[in-house]
């Protein structure tokens, strides 16, 4: 349920957002191998084509998984969960994953038309699905720098207030 870690200080923890980005990455791959694959089953290699499909669709379930893990990390730093792009994009290609599975399932049945017509549409979800997920990742990004920036501007003002007390104090 948690991870353990050894030290919490920013200086030793690993950026959770490459983890994210690891499995935006792999949903990348996955679709570019659904792609070729519906390419080869155009020209008459099935075989393949089926082939390249499920790496395509295991490379985005793991990428997914990636993603998901990574977006755990942040629960307690951000809430996430209201970040509606994050939810889109996961959605969508959960979403996307379900059409291309049915589509691979009717393929592997000989129902050539109405297997690709079904991976086109769970890929063409699969694309918007990862669109938003990037969206909502650099929106987490940029809140996350957003807070370090506001962080170190009030270390600075405190340690300001400080010097200014001690000087009030010595005067006295």
């Amino acid at each position: 349920m948690y991870k353990d870690r050894q030290c919490n200080c920013d200086f030793c923890r690993v950026d959770d957002i490459n983890e994210i980005k690891k499995g935006i990455c792999k949903i990348k791959e996955g679709i570019k191998n659904i792609q070729d694959g519906l390419d080869d089953i155009c020209c008459c290699r099935i075989r393949e084509g089926i082939k390249c499909i499920e790496q395509g669709l295991c490379k985005s379930q793991e990428g997914l998984r990636d993603v998901i893990d990574g977006l755990k990390d942040f629960e307690f730093e951000c809430d996430y969960r209201s970040n509606m792009c994050i939810k889109e994009g996961v959605c969508g290609i959960k979403d996307g994953i379900k059409g291309v599975q049915e589509g691979l399932c009717e393929l592997r049945n000989c129902c050539l038309c109405e297997g690709i017509v079904s991976v086109r549409e769970g890929l063409q979800e699969l694309e918007e699905g990862l669109c938003s997920l990037v969206k909502g990742a650099n929106q987490i990004s940029d809140e996350r720098e957003m807070r370090r920036k506001n962080k170190g501007c009030e270390v600075i003002q405190e340690n300001r207030y400080d010097e200014i007390r001690s000087y009030i104090r010595n005067d006295y």
